[in-house]
């Protein structure tokens, strides 16, 4: 019974220890970009009808974004085709914004210096920083933000279309998708040795 718990405990530590050093090596193959341009859309103001005004701007401008992003291999590049569709961009989010209040504005511009918070993309970590950025301002701009990487295109995954959702104002935690994974092991191995 004693040797048993022991090897119980064996296990769960060449588990946590073989994790670990996954995540190492992610980070060690696949370092974070050095050159982004990112979006971050200010809301009106925190009325639930002003963020649902926000995600369907976002919704909108990151999808247009991705499908100019395909082929772009540089930010310089990436910057170019964000001046060239500039105008666009802001008239796709007006045209959004207006069908629920014509008279509410939207700006639109392309920014060097915006601050964001650490971000964290499946392997990828962006730290927190000033980065070049898409802003767009609905109405006054004082409502909850919403921000994305436009390029490289990794927007495209917080609409669900990949592993990450939404930003929530918090750093999403990667660590707690592999808990249920060790208790499911530990289970296994209990049920095995003990027929619990």
């Amino acid at each position: 019974m004693k040797s048993a718990i022991i090897y119980v405990f064996i296990g769960l530590f060449l588990v946590v220890g073989n994790w670990e050093s996954q995540q190492q090596h992610w980070q060690e193959e696949d370092p974070v970009p050095e050159d982004s341009i990112r979006l971050r859309i200010f809301s009106h103001d925190d009325s639930l009808l002003q963020q649902e005004i926000k995600r369907e701007v976002r919704d909108e401008v990151a999808i247009y974004s991705a499908e100019h992003m395909d082929d772009v291999p540089t930010k310089e590049e990436a910057r170019e085709v964000f001046d060239a569709h500039l105008e666009t961009i802001e008239k796709k989010a007006e045209e959004v914004v207006h069908a629920y209040d014509a008279s509410m504005p939207v700006d639109v511009s392309l920014e060097e210096d915006v601050e964001f918070p650490t971000r964290v993309y499946g392997p990828l970590v962006y730290p927190a920083g000033d980065y070049e950025a898409l802003v767009i301002d609905i109405g006054d701009g004082e409502g909850e933000n919403w921000w994305c990487v436009l390029f490289p295109p990794l927007c495209l995954s917080d609409l669900g279309i990949g592993e990450e959702e939404e930003e929530t104002g918090e750093e999403k935690d990667e660590n707690v998708e592999e808990e249920p994974e060790f208790s499911f092991f530990i289970a296994e191995v209990w049920d095995e040795w003990f027929g619990a």
